[in-house]
């Protein structure tokens, strides 16, 4: 009971549930009158019948006793001058209404059960993406994107025949089933009982097959979400899928996990189609055995015709809702399964995944940009730190470079700086405040970030430079594109800043996608800049560039680039060399040189590949290969 009353007050579903009780219950009180309806269906029936067989004149051949003129003739005549026959058409006209009345509430139904459902899944999907968004970094480095959106999409969607089952069954099918049994009950207790046949066998078959069903379509959607990331990664990176070949093993991959899903959807149809198999079969059986009892009792006289047309009416209107019932057990079991992954999402907290904010959480107040680590100790394997017992302190408007070896936490400390991780010991302040009293938007909106992998959405470019900024004016995106160096690039393009994007910026050079960056950190205007490898992979002229573009970026505010490329940062007021999680030298380019250290080799590493690379050593070599004297 008490995890009963939990889900009621927790679960996300109940919650849209109860934002839509007006239009619920709408659709409840249609189905009730449906339910009205139906009970009332066969009197007109059995008092036609009835009158029927008390007035009708036994002598003759009817057959042959009138044309068909003359029959219409007739009945005009009848229905004017003779009682029974205006009888019958009074009953006639009241079975007419209650067919339109059911057709009008079963349209009024439908209809609002789909706006009810409809507004469910948008709320469902809202709140849904709504919590996964603020979800930490980590939490998406251990999922699976095509899973992720295969619970927003179907799961949710899924979660409206969930509520059509429950309405119609509670609502519609249950009290038409107790109304006919209470009914019939009353007008013979004998002939009523074998009604009750078919009830247990019904339920048994229910609670049998639809664990079994619930559990086969639950391992189908798990299945499916796989599938779904295998498809979503293939289509991301299909340059490095064609670049190593590997079409035929994720033909094979995406062909063996679609076998699987089709496998547990063919067991549960076996399931299902068992359970309808044994309603059909059941009610064959149960019609056959009550219209036979029914003569019996009519021979005995126990029963009239008319009585025996309510009971067979009843009979075909009880058929209806045992079958809802029947369905209910199926969707209901692929309807909690949806709402199980559902809510298992809602359950994660970014409490349980290492980053949260707290409740005590305030706005960050304006940065002057002086920046602190305390002691701090990280792993994303807490038994495995990559920063350990880490002090540094950054000046307000001071540039630092961050430089080291792979793997040595350079970009960890960028992600500790944005919060997409806490550290397991110790403290990161800024202005002399721990980061973890500011409310998170508040933080990072003061952060301006140039990442290597520049993140261009499906938008126009005017979008998405003032994504930085929401609501931006042009001026300002435009602004901002000319500070980066995008301008003049930007209005080469076919519809200028109004130009779509493919996905992830397809159609733009990598310099292009990274001044596009650089726009929108021009743009946010924070007191902190943050680099990571802002440089990487693009040619000396469009590096060039780039560079001139961050210098005009980072002017006074405080900046962290985290490099390989030494030559990029000789200028900076400090560089910070790390090793293996810890600080081992600081200080300035030439000043780092004198000390022959890591730096050092480090820098003549680099130096001999430039020069390795360089144009008069690619000359050379090429002189070297094409010379009849060379060895």
């Amino acid at each position: 009971m008490k995890r009963l009353r939990s889900f009621w007050n927790k679960s996300v579903f109940i919650k849209a549930l109860k934002s839509q009780k007006g239009l619920i219950a709408g659709a409840a009180l249609c189905m009730i009158g449906q339910t009205a309806l139906v009970l009332l269906q066969p009197w007109p029936i059995r008092a036609m019948i009835d009158h029927i067989v008390t007035y009708t004149d036994h002598s003759g051949h009817y057959i042959d006793r009138y044309s068909l003129t003359e029959f219409v003739i007739a009945s005009i005549r009848g229905l004017i001058g003779q009682s029974h026959i205006q009888f019958l058409f009074k009953n006639i006209g009241l079975l007419a209404l209650i067919y339109i009345a059911n057709a009008l509430l079963l349209f009024l139904q439908n209809i609002t059960l789909a706006r009810v459902g409809q507004n469910i899944t948008l709320d469902l999907r809202k709140k849904l993406f709504n919590h996964l968004i603020c979800m930490p970094h980590s939490f998406f480095e251990k999922s699976q994107t095509g899973d992720l959106t295969s619970r927003i999409t179907h799961d949710t969607a899924d979660t409206q025949a969930m509520l059509e089952s429950v309405l119609t069954v509670l609502v519609r099918s249950i009290p038409t089933i107790i109304g006919i049994i209470i009914i019939t009950f009353t007008m013979d207790r004998i002939y009523a009982s074998t009604f009750l046949m078919v009830i247990p066998v019904i339920y048994m078959a229910n609670l049998q097959l639809s664990r079994r069903t619930k559990k086969a379509l639950k391992e189908q959607r798990r299945v499916e979400g796989v599938l779904s990331s295998t498809v979503q990664e293939a289509f991301s990176y299909h340059k490095a899928v064609v670049c190593l070949s590997l079409e035929d093993d994720l033909v094979e991959d995406v062909t063996e996990r679609g076998r699987l899903s089709a496998e547990r959807g063919v067991q549960a149809g076996r399931y299902q189609g068992i359970l309808s198999a044994t309603m059909d079969l059941t009610m064959g059986i149960t019609s056959l055995f009550i219209l036979f009892v029914g003569v019996l009792r009519i021979i005995h006289g126990c029963l009239t015709v008319g009585q025996l047309m309510v009971f067979l009416s009843y009979l075909n209107n009880l058929f209806k809702p045992i079958r809802e019932v029947s369905k209910f057990a199926s969707r209901w079991a692929k309807s909690t399964a949806a709402l199980e992954r559902i809510e298992e999402l809602f359950s994660l907290t970014p409490a349980r995944m290492q980053v949260n904010e707290d409740s005590g959480a305030f706005m960050a107040p304006r940065f002057r940009g002086y920046i602190r680590f305390h002691n701090v100790t990280f792993g994303y394997d807490p038994s495995r730190p990559v920063l350990k017992d880490l002090n540094i302190a950054i000046s307000a408007g001071e540039k630092v470079a961050l430089v080291g070896d792979s793997g040595s936490g350079k970009s960890t400390i960028l992600q500790l700086l944005m919060r997409l991780y806490d550290p397991n010991e110790g403290m990161i302040t800024i202005d002399g405040q721990d980061i973890r009293k500011f409310s998170l938007n508040s933080l990072r909106s003061q952060m301006a970030v140039v990442l290597q992998d520049s993140y261009i959405f499906r938008m126009s470019i005017k979008e998405n430079i003032a994504i930085a900024k929401p609501g931006a004016t042009e001026e300002e995106v435009v602004a901002a594109a000319q500070a980066a160096g995008a301008h003049e690039f930007i209005m080469k393009l076919p519809n200028q800043y109004d130009t779509i994007l493919g996905e992830g910026g397809s159609g733009l050079s990598g310099g292009q996608k990274r001044r596009l960056a650089i726009a929108r950190a021009f743009l946010r205007n924070a007191p902190i800049v943050l680099l990571d490898e802002p440089t990487v992979g693009l040619d000396a002229s469009t590096e060039r560039q780039v560079m001139e573009a961050l210098a005009r970026l980072t002017g006074n505010r405080t900046t962290i680039m985290v490099t390989h490329q030494l030559h990029t940062v000789v200028d900076f007021d400090r560089i910070i060399v790390l090793s293996a999680g810890k600080v081992v030298e600081s200080g300035k380019h030439q000043d780092l040189l004198a000390q022959k250290g890591l730096y050092y080799r480090l820098w003549q590493a680099g130096q001999s590949k430039d020069s390795h690379h360089s144009p008069e050593a690619m000359m050379a070599i090429g002189a070297q290969k094409v010379s009849p004297l060379s060895p």
